[in-house]
């Protein structure tokens, strides 16, 4: 267990430099998963590219940790983008945590991902679209949003 935090402390950790580097929020962690959110608290127009550029990072971060380390480290990243909620709720141990259906609908995307690759969403798309290389997956079936057209995120242009 003592070998398992200290790499998923590392792994963290870079992404967390990375999230500063970008200027979008991490929310939370949530065993070996890393959930950021871009334009909270407050706006910014380029909210879709900053995550874009944050999740590509983050992807060559963690090949760079498994060559590091000699461990088969690979990652997968979900986007969406949409209007959502941010703030703090509850009456103990608060946390500052985003919901919406952008929330979920990246959460879907990221389970039905390939490792080592960013499936997005249409509003994501479409937000990228000229700045980014963009693969369609195709369709996909996502659960309480039924059928999607999902494209796997590239390089940046």
């Amino acid at each position: 267990p003592e070998k398992t935090v200290a790499l998923l402390n590392k792994l963290v950790s870079r992404f967390d430099e990375l999230a500063e580097r970008h200027g979008v929020e991490k929310i939370k962690t949530i065993g070996d998963a890393y959930m950021v959110a871009s334009g909270v608290p407050e706006p910014r127009p380029d909210h879709a590219v900053a995550l874009a550029g944050m999740a590509l990072d983050m992807i060559a971060a963690a090949r760079d940790i498994s060559v590091e380390t000699h461990l088969p480290i690979n990652i997968r990243a979900g986007m969406a983008s949409g209007p959502m909620m941010a703030g703090v709720i509850g009456k103990r141990k608060f946390s500052y945590d985003v919901w919406g259906d952008p929330v979920n609908l990246a959460s879907r995307l990221e389970q039905a991902s390939l490792p080592g690759r960013i499936l997005i969403c249409p509003t994501c798309r479409e937000a990228l679209e000229g700045q980014f290389e963009m693969q369609s997956r195709g369709m996909i079936e996502v659960k309480g949003v039924g059928a999607q057209e999902t494209w796997y995120l590239g390089a940046r242009k």
